[in-house]
């Protein structure tokens, strides 16, 4: 039992140190400037299929200034509702930046009786790079260590991983402003407009 103790508590440091969580405490819950009030969803969750839909090659293509062909857009099954994205970077075959697109079922209105919205504050307080992103969906929060924005509509969510690599260093040295990339992509889907 001691070696557990001591084994998770190297862990939590490790993932502190270098990670992107932080404590959670102090998260300000009286704060919800964040939620768009006078956004309304167009399409229930059910309505979702073929995320793969939503993401156009050529959009991906101008952002990493490759060509079409080098864009693969991967349909996962219609049960997870997942797009697997790859920018091929060089003939190499497997230089590829990977990113995914994908909508996930979350209710408003929880079942411990809290809503998305304290749900949502805790993501954010627990990211030391999240930031919230005004007027996208309900909400929209951008983790940076991840590439990752999130935006809520009512009872789902659209995650969308921006391609990249956090090791590969010819990707490194273009440094490429992920968040501009992500918000590009999102703002030309018909959901939010």
């Amino acid at each position: 039992m001691k070696n557990i103790v001591i084994l998770t508590l190297i862990i939590s440091v490790f993932t502190s140190c270098f990670g992107d969580k932080k404590s959670a405490i102090g998260t300000n819950f009286k704060d919800t400037s964040f939620e768009n009030k006078k956004f309304k969803t167009k399409v229930v969750y059910a309505d979702l299929a073929q995320p793969c839909s939503y993401v156009a090659k050529k959009d991906l293509a101008k952002q990493y200034n490759v060509s079409v062909e080098e864009v693969l857009i991967i349909e996962g099954s219609s049960q997870n509702k997942i797009c697997t994205i790859r920018v091929k970077l060089s003939d190499d075959e497997n230089n590829y930046l990977m990113g995914s697109f994908s909508f996930y079922e979350e209710k408003d209105n929880l079942i411990d009786e809290s809503s998305w919205v304290e749900s949502w504050q805790i993501q954010k307080g627990s990211s030391k790079s999240g930031e919230w992103i005004p007027n996208l969906g309900k909400a929209a929060l951008w983790i940076g260590k991840k590439r990752e924005l999130r935006i809520k509509f009512k009872d789902y969510t659209m995650a969308l991983k921006v391609p990249g690599a956090a090791f590969n260093k010819q990707e490194e040295a273009l440094k490429r402003d992920y968040k501009k990339i992500a918000l590009s992509l999102v703002r030309k889907i018909n959901l939010l407009n």
